[in-house]
């Protein structure tokens, strides 16, 4: 009675319904080769439902179908089937009334083909809603006969066993398991079977590259896409993409305008999945490129910023021509330059991010190494390369236009002196009528020593101590040993600026000499903008002042044991008082407490221009803390704590964040929006840091070894580095205590 039922309802379907139907598959739009004439193939590709009553809808689907229906005929085990809807890729049949279980046959014009077996049973799997769609989502199987009272129905997705969510005669719903692929929906029920259609098992397995920008090519790989680029919609973190192309496993796109960091995410026919994020980084940045010029054959080193490690997403040209990468890492590329590119600039693409670089001259002459790369007046310098003379004398070489005496000579290396008053500028080399430069200037740098020195008699700088350094050049240096400020002249001079000539100690105001400290091996001292110096007299807890003329005065009292001082951009100073909160005084003498302090006692905290701090917090972890400006002068909590260092490990890492590793953090100060940075144990991590203060990498100024040794960068030698002050020229000073030395550092 039911199948009888079933049959009559859908025989008393609309006529005009069904007319409708024929025609709108049959006279819809043709594809390009039907309109060219070209024989598109005959193909079966699936059906469904392979299974259910008299009267039941089976789809059928390929390619190549003739759509003339007197060319069609189609019979469910040799009994003729009623053809609802024709096109070219679908045709819709329903199984014959009186019919029995068997194969369905089709002839489609001069093509004949088995499409499958059909059984007539109760249980038939007709439609699902959607028909793709990623782990975890819900779809609608239509039907018939799913229910039972002995066993609950067993639904599979391309083999897979399914969740079933819910259940009706008609309808079922299931959760589409992990890993599930691409393949038919079946209904298994009482032992019986129904094969309905394909499921597209929708997910993104992988992203690349994983980091870019606006406007990089992405390629989105996984399964369950659509064909036709038109029928993906792509997001970045929300943002919509532009999809070039599409295949059904494989998109690409290029990333939006404004992209910022967060999944990329697909939607096919509004079923949504997400995939691994994209990571948005800054453009690449070319530091140097060595050599910049020279013959093919020759390997090129590009040296910087946000390179990826992938040598295929680096894409390097030289005048236009393109030259593949050999290696790469984050801060490096290799490559081997092929000849007759021309002479043109070098670009770099990474991930569709691109940076222009310096021009490169295709020719004999080529620069590749400067070593070293730094130092002063009569540095000895090799150079490494191509195309030199053997001669010498044939050999021009000049450092910022001033011509160096060449030693010696061969091929491929020059050795030469640096000549007197050198300046930071281009090296180059000519020889004949080619002329070649250096892949970075030469810089002016180096070490000397200022005062002082191992066995010196004139200065006792041995003790902790404390420098500043004034608008004319003047150093002033606390002697604790002696209790007083000396000042020393930009020759090295040294006299008694203030406290007593012998030594004296005791708490006496006056001009120069007749001033008494008691330093107690603890004084320290900061500079304001007027050049007006403010001393922490230690043993006498207070806060002096001493004038550009040389006049002590008591500033502050009550402020306790001091270790250490710094000042702001406003002239506000600042005492550092261990583990009790820091003391912050104007210049015109108010005093307040800020809710910081500092439990590494020989540390000199410093501020930026825009009145943040940077501050170690504490001798045990070595960090640096980042305390932000804020316009009542007080400094807020919490900080940006880990700015630069990693409280669990100690060591020697440049790097950001936690990446950076520190040792003992002793005198700190700002210039150029760098902060420059003391790292020294004294013993076997000896170093000074700087820190951008916009990106917050930290980079290595120098790491000498333990001694004591003048000279370029590279081989100036110290034993600690106590405290640190800069000029206005940026000559970094440097407090060498145990060896009773004041050192300049040149850096350009």
């Amino acid at each position: 009675m039911i199948q009888k039922r079933t049959y009559s309802s859908l025989y008393l379907m609309s006529f005009s319904t069904v007319i409708f139907m024929i025609v709108l598959f049959t006279f819809s739009c043709k594809k390009d080769k039907e309109l060219k004439g070209e024989q598109i193939p005959f193909k079966v590709d699936s059906y469904y439902p392979n299974s259910g009553n008299e009267g039941t809808l089976v789809t059928i689907l390929g390619t190549g179908f003739d759509t003339k229906a007197e060319n069609v005929s189609i019979t469910f085990s040799g009994q003729q089937a009623d053809v609802i809807a024709l096109h070219e890729d679908k045709m819709i049949v329903r199984a014959p009334k009186g019919g029995k279980s068997g194969m369905i046959q089709m002839k489609s014009g001069s093509n004949h083909s088995d499409i499958g077996s059909y059984k007539y049973q109760q249980l038939s799997l007709k439609e699902i809603f959607p028909t793709n769609g990623s782990a975890g989502s819900h779809i609608r199987i239509m039907g018939e006969g799913f229910s039972s009272i002995s066993s609950p129905a067993v639904v599979l997705i391309n083999g897979k066993e399914s969740i079933v969510v819910s259940v009706s005669d008609t309808v079922l719903v299931v959760e589409v398991p992990e890993n599930a692929g691409t393949g038919p929906v079946q209904v298994k029920v009482n032992g019986f079977e129904s094969t309905g259609p394909v499921f597209h098992y929708q997910t993104i397995t992988g992203i690349k590259p994983l980091t870019g920008g606006k406007g990089t090519h992405v390629t989105i790989s996984g399964s369950g896409f659509a064909a036709e680029a038109a029928g993906n919609t792509i997001d970045f973190n929300g943002k919509p993409a532009t999809v070039l192309s599409a295949k059904e496993n494989e998109i690409v796109v290029i990333a939006p305008e404004g992209v910022e960091t967060g999944p990329v995410s697909l939607t096919v026919n509004k079923q949504r999945t997400s995939g691994p994020d994209f990571t948005v980084v800054p453009l690449p940045t070319i530091e140097f490129v060595s050599p910049l010029s020279g013959p093919g054959g020759t390997e090129m080193v590009i040296k910087g910023l946000t390179f990826s490690p992938n040598k295929e997403e680096n894409k390097v040209l030289i005048n236009g021509v393109p030259v593949p990468v050999t290696s790469a890492t984050n801060k490096e590329l290799k490559l081997i330059i092929p000849g007759n590119t021309g002479t043109g600039e070098v670009r770099l693409s990474v991930n569709d991010q691109e940076v222009t670089g310096p021009k490169f001259f295709d020719q004999s002459l080529g620069i590749k190494s400067m070593t070293p790369d730094n130092g002063l007046s009569g540095t000895e310098v090799t150079l490494t390369g191509t195309g030199f003379s053997s001669n010498p004398s044939e050999n021009i070489v000049t450092f910022n236009n001033m011509t160096a005496t060449v030693l010696s000579a061969t091929e491929t290396k020059i050795t030469i002196k640096a000549p007197a008053n050198v300046l930071t500028g281009t090296l180059k080399v000519k020889v004949g009528n080619l002329e070649a430069i250096a892949p970075k200037p030469f810089r002016r740098a180096g070490v000397i020593t200022l005062v002082g020195g191992p066995g010196s008699t004139n200065i006792d700088l041995s003790t902790n101590g404390s420098i500043v350094v004034d608008a004319s050049g003047n150093v002033f240096a606390i002697e604790n040993t002696k209790n007083r400020v000396l000042k020393i002249s930009p020759s090295g001079q040294v006299a008694v600026f203030a406290g007593s000539s012998g030594g004296q100690a005791g708490l006496q105001n006056g001009t120069g000499t007749e001033a008494r400290f008691r330093f107690e091996n603890f004084g320290s001292l900061t500079i304001d903008k007027n050049q007006n110096l403010y001393v922490a007299d230690y043993g006498n807890q207070l806060i002096r002042k001493i004038s550009p003329q040389g006049l002590v005065s008591t500033f502050m009292t009550g402020v306790g044991n001091v270790f250490a001082m710094t000042t702001d951009a406003s002239g506000n100073i600042y005492a550092m008082r261990g583990t009790q909160n820091a003391m912050r005084m104007t210049p015109q003498g108010d005093l307040s407490s800020l809710n910081v302090s500092s439990r590494n006692y020989t540390h000199r905290p410093a501020f930026d221009q825009e009145g943040n701090l940077y501050l170690n917090p504490d001798d045990f972890e070595v960090y640096i803390s980042k305390y932000l400006y804020r316009t009542d002068g007080t400094v807020p909590q919490p900080p940006v704590k880990y700015w630069a260092g990693n409280p669990a490990e100690t060591g020697y890492a440049d790097g950001k964040g936690r990446e950076v590793k520190f040792t003992w953090l002793r005198g700190m100060q700002v210039a150029d929006q760098k902060l420059f940075i003391l790292d020294s144990d004294n013993a076997f991590n000896i170093s000074v840091r700087e820190a951008n203060l916009q990106t917050g990498e930290v980079v290595t100024v120098m790491k000498p070894v333990r001694g004591y040794q003048d000279g370029n960068l590279d081989v100036a030698r110290f034993i600690s580095l106590q405290d640190l002050a800069i000029d206005k020229e940026g000559v970094l000073y440097i407090l060498d205590n145990w060896n009773n030395a004041i050192r300049k550092v040149y850096l350009k």
